[in-house]
């Protein structure tokens, strides 16, 4: 492959196929007419809201439209995806939950619509969290609440010689055939640790990803839902960590998983 600068100009020409394209190409930047300070203040923003910040804000800040806020931060959510193999060892603390919005608002017409019953969860989307103690965080978006198909992830993101920790869930009941150890608490009977067994940083940090929600973002579809708990997610793992450059390098080295068309 032979490529050349192109004179004045900041992008390079491919002299075998005679394209040209900018040092962006194959980016979450990449096809993007916004210029890359744009991008690098958006990156800084996100990155140091301690609250996260909304698109709304985001385009004031960078004087941007708030559709085009919400692109770049679809994008830059993209980047914070981590797709590592590494497993979860030591005490792993496991807990689902549920994210959605309350239905105090919701019209009868529209509950009545979607089937909902009025003490049920079918409004909302389980999530599965995973967090080693004094370690990583991994929150996942799933379909279902339940042992097809929890006990398959539990088995990918686990190491076989941790010592698991959750509630009486149904679901978890064979992880003591699988696991070195699995400790139950029964959340029923108010019995919330067992000794050094509990489930209180994993419990904290479902507060941190509601908060978020309620408080910055008000409404995250289940298409989305994903890309927001990554942005948390990457955030906690890496809270000693300079984020921005840290995002940066990703973004240079990552492949987009999302068209960047």
């Amino acid at each position: 492959m032979h490529i050349h600068n192109r004179k004045n100009s900041n992008r390079h020409l491919c002299r075998d196929c005679n394209s040209s394209f900018s040092v962006t190409v194959d980016t979450i930047m990449h096809a993007s007419k916004l210029p890359l300070p744009k991008w690098f203040a958006a990156i800084f923003l996100i990155v140091n809201a301690k609250k996260r910040i909304s698109s709304l804000q985001l385009a004031r800040d960078i004087n941007v439209n708030k559709n085009t806020a919400w692109y770049m931060q679809k994008r830059i959510r993209e980047a914070m995806y981590s797709d590592s193999d590494d497993l979860l060892k030591g005490i792993v603390e496991v807990d689902e939950s549920y994210v959605g919005g309350s239905m105090t608002n919701m019209r009868k017409s529209y509950k009545k619509e979607l089937g909902i019953y009025p003490g049920g969860m079918e409004h909302k989307k389980p999530v599965l969290g995973m967090m080693q103690r004094e370690g990583l965080v991994k929150v996942i978006v799933i379909d279902k609440a339940d042992a097809k198909t929890i006990r398959p992830l539990l088995n990918k993101h686990i190491d076989t010689a941790s010592e698991v920790v959750t509630d009486g869930f149904g679901a978890y009941r064979m992880l003591h055939k699988t696991h070195a150890k699995h400790v139950k608490l029964n959340h029923s009977k108010n019995i919330m640790s067992l000794g050094k067994y509990n489930t209180s940083r994993l419990d904290s940090f479902w507060t941190t990803i509601k908060r978020a929600i309620v408080g910055q973002y008000h409404r995250v579809s289940p298409e989305h839902l994903q890309s927001y708990l990554d942005e948390i997610a990457f955030k906690f793992n890496n809270r000693e960590e300079d984020l921005f450059s840290l995002l940066i390098t990703r973004i240079i080295q990552q492949e987009p998983r999302i068209a960047v068309t």
